[in-house]
């Protein structure tokens, strides 16, 4: 462990989910053994003093009063290779331990190629850190790694400025195990250079679902390889565009992919056809560009590339430069909903931490909580980054903040139209992962796009396929935490 002042070790942002075993301890009552939280923690004296948000109080809501005796927490997450991330979580550490000076806290290096693997023998050991971000929360229960943090969560009235739509599926089983921590919207990656060659107008960042798919057909010269988009996979999109919903028709207890999913999938073939999203072959990318790998977004070969913030230091840094084209980073068209797409990463309490209260509240200033993006958003200053992990929380004094940061017209424009939240399910969602894995050793994707099946008639057994994994983890989990 070190302290969090010094520099970690690089980890790279990872994206995918890994290991999803079980812990050998199945079928304990781990609830029974676990501490609580919120009202019924007793780690605090009971004239205990505490801050939130820098003020000073007996109780903060519902919560108890944190401690006055000197402990250690400790603190893991990823992530920070990415430009401005080790000042952001300097900065938060730095905040966190001057508002509870008896709290020390031991960040915890690991390597991220090897998240998954590093928890595991955490756990075996005995040595959870106390606070841990996790790919995957389902797997994250189903291990019993994670405390049920139901009752804090409840008792903490700064919760409710989690939006709606990310707050309403964070519950597994009807409990909560996870906070989410930050957000990563998908966003339009503009290629105005390719517009002004064509002669385009720029969209208005008002623009619709139909604008959008006018413009990239109109943007597609696959004669001279430029094309409209890049490869979207627009099921999880077409759910919160047209019914608020999230991948898969996930809305926090069962999963509907239904007809909105057979239309994502026709759109894609359809465009995949005609040449509408980029789907150059090797042997083309070798030809045209050079490079059997190259990634023709890179390369200044798609006019709206759909991405995420993480990817703005990159074209800013290297696209532009090699390219020689201007690029705008706008907000994600909307749908009937006005609902907007985000990837989400989520932090898990220990289910062994000696200190419930007080990893809550660090976790809070680290991650969601109104500190915390404020501290976050001094760290990307300082490291001169555009800002990367967005709030999850509607606070209007934290995003005036960062809109005010704004660099140009298009990212400001981005910002004030993160109003309606809904998240990509799949770190939360019970049943995903083995349904993932399950429609790999189907190919059912290579299927579909091979053109060997239709997905109007797959989608009912896929969807009792997907609900059949789901019911088995949630009854794994009911049972592992005594839940009725």
């Amino acid at each position: 462990m070190k302290h969090f002042g010094k520099k970690s070790v690089v980890l790279l942002l990872v994206m995918v989910l890994t290991l999803s075993a079980l812990s050998a301890c199945k079928g304990g009552d781990k609830t029974a053994g676990q501490p609580k939280g919120g009202k019924e923690n007793n780690s605090a004296d009971a004239d205990g003093k505490g801050k939130d948000d820098g003020k000073k109080s007996g109780k903060e809501g519902g919560l108890d009063p944190m401690t006055k005796e000197d402990i250690t927490l400790s603190y893991a997450c990823w992530g920070l290779k990415e430009k401005g991330e080790i000042e952001a979580r300097d900065e938060q550490l730095a905040a966190f331990t001057d508002a509870y000076p008896n709290i020390h806290v031991n960040f915890v290096e690991i390597e991220q190629d090897n998240w998954n693997e590093a928890l595991y023998n955490n756990a075996a050991s005995g040595t959870l850190p106390d606070v841990f971000w996790v790919f995957s929360v389902t797997d994250a229960v189903k291990n019993q790694w994670a405390l049920d943090v139901t009752d804090l969560f409840d008792a903490d009235p700064d919760t409710k400025e989690i939006y709606p739509g990310v707050r309403d599926l964070s519950t597994i089983a009807g409990h909560r195990f996870h906070v989410p921590c930050v957000m990563f919207p998908h966003m339009i990656f503009l290629n105005k250079t390719l517009f002004e060659k064509y002669n385009e107008p720029l969209p208005d960042y008002d623009w619709t679902v139909d604008d959008f798919k006018k413009i990239a057909e109109r943007m597609s010269h696959p004669e001279d390889y430029y094309f409209g988009t890049s490869q979207p996979i627009y099921y999880d999109l077409m759910d919160a565009w047209y019914n608020g919903k999230t991948r898969y028709g996930w809305d926090g207890k069962k999963y509907d992919m239904g007809q909105t999913w057979v239309d994502a999938w026709n759109w894609r073939l359809d465009w995949i056809d005609q040449k509408v999203c980029e789907w150059m072959s090797e042997d083309e990318k070798q030809n045209v560009l050079g490079d059997p790998a190259a990634w023709p977004p890179g390369k200044g070969r798609v006019a709206m590339h759909i991405d995420w913030p993480w990817t703005i230091a990159k074209f800013q840094d290297e696209v532009s430069k090699e390219t020689g084209m201007e690029f705008l980073f706008y907000p994600l068209p909307k749908g009937p909903t006005g609902r907007q797409m985000a990837l989400i990463d989520n932090s898990v309490i220990s289910a062994t931490t000696k200190h419930p209260r007080e990893a809550w509240e660090l976790q809070k200033w680290t991650s969601w909580g109104k500190e915390a993006c404020k501290n976050r958003l001094a760290g990307y200053k300082k490291a001169g980054a555009p800002v990367s992990r967005l709030p999850v929380i509607t606070n209007k004094e934290v995003w005036k903040q960062i809109i005010d940061t704004a660099p140009n017209e298009s990212m400001k424009a981005f910002y004030e139209h993160l109003t309606d939240i809904t998240p990509s399910p799949w770190p939360i969602a019970p049943g995903w992962a083995d349904f993932d894995a399950w429609m790999g050793d189907q190919d059912m994707i290579g299927k579909i796009e091979r053109r060997e099946v239709r997905p109007e008639d797959v989608v009912e057994e896929l969807n009792d396929k997907l609900n059949e994994f789901r019911e088995k983890d949630v009854e794994l989990i009911k049972e592992l935490y005594s839940i009725k």
